[in-house]
C-alpha cells in the first residue's frame, strides 16, 4: 500500500516538472515545415544501388498527403537547394533585380554575319615598300662605295706610275712600303691615310731636308658627298710639303695664289697676315690677271719670279693654287679665346697646292713637279742684299715684341684672376666667421687696398744741389 502511494507522488512530481519547462510560445504549425520534409522523405525511391539487378523494389506505405490550397502562389512554395548545381544563382530571380526590365522586350536573338575573307595564298609585296626602298639605298650606297673606292685607288695607282720615276730622279728614298691596291707589296709608294687620302714622302735631295706628297682626292666613296659633288663641282688637288733646312733660304714670306685663295690666305695664315698685308695682282708681276701676289720684300719677289718662272705660270696658272715661302710659318691664327704665354714655333716650308685634272694627275703635273724643284734650287741660291735683311729683321724682332708684349699681358691676366679668386674666397671666410672686429679690420683694409689702387701714381725726381 505504501509503495503504491509512493509510486502516485512521484508521478504527479513529475508531471508538474515538465510542465514548467515546457515552451508555451511554441505553437502546433512551428514543425509544419518539418513534418512535410519527413513525409518527403519517405516517399524516395529505393535506387537499384541498394539493391540488386533481380530484386524487386517495394515501395513504402506513404500516409496520405494534405493538399496543397489553390489560393498560394508559386513564390509561396518552397524552394528545394541543389547543392550539385553551383550555377543555380543565375536563375534567381533576386539576384538580377532590374535587369529584365531593362532587357529588350523582343526574343528575337541577334544575327551574326560571318563574312567571306578570301584566302591570300601569295604575299602582298606592296605592303613592304618602305623596306623595299631602304634596301634599295642601302645596297646604292654599297655599290657606291666599292665603286668609289676603286676609283680612287686606281687614281692614286696612276698617279704613281707616272711621276714615280721623275721623283726617284730628284729624291733617294720615295715612299713607304705600299698597300696591295695601291700598288706590289714589294715596291714603295702611298700609304692610304683615308679612302680618299693618300700620303707619300720623299727624302734625300739637296736643298730641302724632305717633302710630304698628300693626294687629297674626291671622296667617291660616299654617296652623299657624290650628291654635293654635282651641286658644287670639286677637284681632286696635290699638295706639297717642302721642309727647308735653316741655311736653305733668307728669311722672307711670300705667296702667289689664285685671288679667292689669296684672300682667304691672308685671314687665315698667321705669318701673311703678319708680314706681307698688302696683296698685289699679278699684272705688276707679269702674271696672269687670276693671280695675286703678297710679298715681304720686293728684292726677294723679283728674284724668285725669272723668266721661266712666270713663263711656267702663264701656260699651268688654271691648276696652281697657291705657292707659298715662308721662314716662320706657324699655322693658321690662334683663336682669340685660347691664352698665348709663348711665341708659337715656326719652321721654314714651301707649300705648294694644285689642281689636278679629271683623270687625276696627267700631263699637266709633271711640268709642275719641275716648277717646284726649280724654285727649291732658286731660293736656296738666292740672297738678299743688307738693306733688305736689315728690314726683315727689323719686322721679325717686332714681331717677336708684340708676342712677347701679348704673352705678359696674358700672364698678368691670369695671374689677376687668381688674385681676385684669393680674394673672394679670403671674404668668404671672413664672413662665415661671427668676430665682427675681425670683419671691421678686414673692410677697412680693403679700403685702403681700393684707394691705393685709384690714386695717381708719381714719380719722385731727386734735384741735386749746385
Amino acid at each position: 500500500m505504501r509503495l503504491a502511494l509512493f509510486s502516485i507522488v512521484l508521478l504527479v512530481c513529475s508531471v508538474y516538472v515538465t510542465q514548467g519547462f515546457e515552451d508555451t510560445t511554441l505553437e502546433d504549425d512551428d514543425f509544419a515545415e518539418f513534418e512535410q520534409f519527413d513525409a518527403d522523405d519517405d516517399d524516395v525511391a529505393i535506387t537499384d544501388q541498394e539493391y540488386g539487378e533481380d530484386d524487386v523494389p517495394v515501395k513504402p506505405k506513404s500516409q496520405p498527403k494534405e493538399p496543397v490550397p489553390s489560393n498560394v502562389e508559386p513564390e509561396d512554395e518552397l524552394l528545394v537547394e541543389d547543392e550539385d548545381n553551383e550555377f543555380e544563382h543565375f536563375q534567381d530571380p533576386e539576384e538580377f533585380e532590374g535587369f529584365q526590365d531593362t532587357a529588350p522586350k523582343s526574343s528575337e536573338q541577334p544575327k551574326i554575319t560571318i563574312s567571306k575573307v578570301p584566302v591570300v595564298i601569295r604575299p602582298r609585296w606592296d605592303a613592304y615598300w618602305l623596306e623595299g626602298i631602304l634596301c634599295c639605298l642601302l645596297t646604292t650606297y654599297a655599290l657606291a662605295y666599292a665603286i668609289g673606292r676603286a676609283k680612287n685607288t686606281s687614281i692614286a695607282a696612276n698617279f704613281l706610275k707616272l711621276h714615280k720615276p721623275l721623283l726617284e730622279d730628284n729624291f733617294t728614298l720615295v715612299g713607304e712600303t705600299g698597300l696591295e691596291e695601291v700598288g706590289r707589296s714589294e715596291e714603295r709608294g702611298w700609304s692610304r691615310d683615308a679612302e680618299h687620302c693618300f700620303t707619300m714622302w720623299c727624302s734625300g735631295r739637296q736643298c730641302c731636308e724632305g717633302m710630304l706628297l698628300t693626294l687629297k682626292l674626291i671622296k667617291r666613296q660616299d654617296l652623299v658627298h657624290v650628291l654635293l659633288n654635282a651641286v658644287r663641282p670639286s677637284q681632286d688637288t696635290l699638295q706639297l710639303r717642302v721642309e727647308l733646312g735653316k741655311d736653305d733660304s733668307d728669311p722672307f714670306v711670300l705667296c702667289i695664289a689664285q685671288k679667292k685663295v689669296a684672300t682667304r690666305l691672308s685671314k687665315e695664315m698667321q705669318d701673311l697676315s703678319m708680314f706681307c698685308p698688302e696683296r698685289r695682282p699679278g699684272d705688276k708681276h707679269g702674271l696672269p690677271a687670276t693671280l695675286s701676289v703678297m710679298s715681304e720684300c720686293a728684292e726677294a719677289t723679283g728674284g724668285i719670279l725669272d723668266s721661266r718662272v712666270t713663263a711656267a705660270l702663264h701656260q699651268y696658272h688654271k691648276y696652281v693654287q697657291y705657292i707659298h715661302v715662308s721662314d716662320k710659318y706657324c699655322g693658321p691664327k690662334q683663336v682669340e679665346e685660347q691664352t698665348v704665354t709663348k711665341p708659337p714655333e715656326t719652321e721654314k716650308l714651301v707649300l705648294v697646292s694644285l689642281t689636278l685634272g679629271p683623270d687625276g694627275g696627267g700631263d699637266e703635273v709633271r711640268p709642275l713637279l719641275l716648277l717646284v724643284f726649280y724654285l727649291l734650287d732658286k731660293i736656296k741660291r738666292l740672297r738678299l742684299s743688307k738693306e733688305a735683311l736689315v728690314k726683315c729683321e727689323k719686322r721679325r724682332q717686332k714681331a717677336a715684341e708684340v708676342w712677347m708684349r701679348g704673352a705678359h699681358a696674358a700672364r698678368q691676366e691670369l695671374a689677376a684672376q687668381k688674385r681676385e679668386e684669393k680674394r673672394k674666397q679670403e671674404k668668404e671666410k671672413i664672413l662665415a666667421e661671427d668676430d665682427p672686429e675681425k670683419q671691421r679690420r678686414w673692410e677697412l683694409k680693403e679700403q685702403k687696398r681700393q684707394q691705393k689702387r685709384k690714386a695717381p701714381k708719381m714719380k719722385q725726381l731727386k734735384v741735386k744741389a749746385m
